[in-house]
């Protein structure tokens, strides 16, 4: 009996070392469960009898907020250009670990009709100027305040980026950070 107390003393104890790591494991992971890309799929309806939905080949839903400046910046106003956009939050490390990569991106492409749009969620305009300031981020950044466009995309999890077409149309998403090449690659498809 002793020495069957034992063993399920031992098991147990590895089971709970078992359990923290795995928690440790998915605590680490950041803010996203897992990078994914979502591409559209072959036979899909064309985009222009899609009605607006944040899924690939729908027309990306219009928002319109209000940059660091106080200037209301609405999503149809860039038809015509190839718009990406990131949701994020500067208490997010991985959000934060893409971000030189997004400015170095928007500095090779922003003469090539390409327009990048940070959509900070719920944070305060003093936390989100500051950390832009910091960074030396120079693309339009814009502030959901009360979720709603972050609900209306279906954000589950940031950072999350959306890919449009110079119609509006969502190409390809993406959910966790991204490297410049990887957002170069993205950036490709939207601009066919």
């Amino acid at each position: 009996m002793n020495i069957l107390r034992q063993i399920l003393n031992f098991r147990l104890g590895w089971l709970i070392i078992l359990g923290l790591v795995l928690f440790g494991l998915l605590t680490v992971q950041g803010c996203a469960p897992s990078a994914q890309e979502i591409t559209r799929e072959p036979g899909a309806p064309p985009p222009s009898k899609l009605s607006p939905a944040p899924q690939v080949g729908h027309p990306a839903p219009d928002f319109t907020l209000l940059d660091l400046e106080g200037n209301r910046v609405t999503l149809s106003d860039f038809r015509g250009k190839v718009v990406f956009i990131n949701f994020w939050a500067s208490w997010c490390p991985p959000c934060r670990a893409e971000m030189p990569d997004i400015e170095a991106v928007y500095q090779k492409y922003k003469d090539k009709g390409v327009v990048v749009i940070g959509i900070d969620i719920m944070e305060p305009e003093d936390v989100v100027r500051q950390f832009v300031r910091q960074g030396g981020y120079s693309w339009t950044f814009v502030l959901d305040s009360t979720g709603e466009i972050a609900r209306d995309y279906r954000i589950a999890a940031i950072p999350t980026s959306f890919f449009l077409d110079k119609d509006g149309i969502i190409k390809t998403t993406y959910i966790g950070a991204m490297t410049q090449r990887a957002m170069e690659s993205k950036l490709a498809e939207a601009m066919r």
